[in-house]
């Protein structure tokens, strides 16, 4: 359970970071954090601006293989029983 969780942050932590990097995401500090050690300072402020996602469908041409059916005889095992009557079919 432990493993799956983590594995699950390290996907998340990933796929921020790939984001980032090719521009679908850009964080930018809008106010500098100050050392905690000199004064009590205010926590960083991040203005995040996020490319637009659009979802829709559009149509092509894609090949699909056909599936062919066609009835031919042919020879199958035959199983009779001591009175030569033909076991039913399974």
């Amino acid at each position: 359970m432990i493993r799956a969780l983590l594995l699950l942050v390290a996907l998340v932590i990933i796929a921020l970071i790939v984001a980032v990097w090719t521009g679908a995401v850009d964080l930018n500090q809008t106010r500098a954090a100050r050392a905690p050690a000199i004064s009590p300072g205010q926590t960083p402020a991040f203005d995040v601006q996020v490319n637009p996602i659009t979802v829709g469908t559009t149509t092509t041409n894609v090949q699909v293989p056909a599936v062919k059916v066609e009835t031919r005889q042919i020879e199958v095992p035959n199983v009779t029983t001591g009175g030569n009557q033909a076991a039913p079919a399974q």
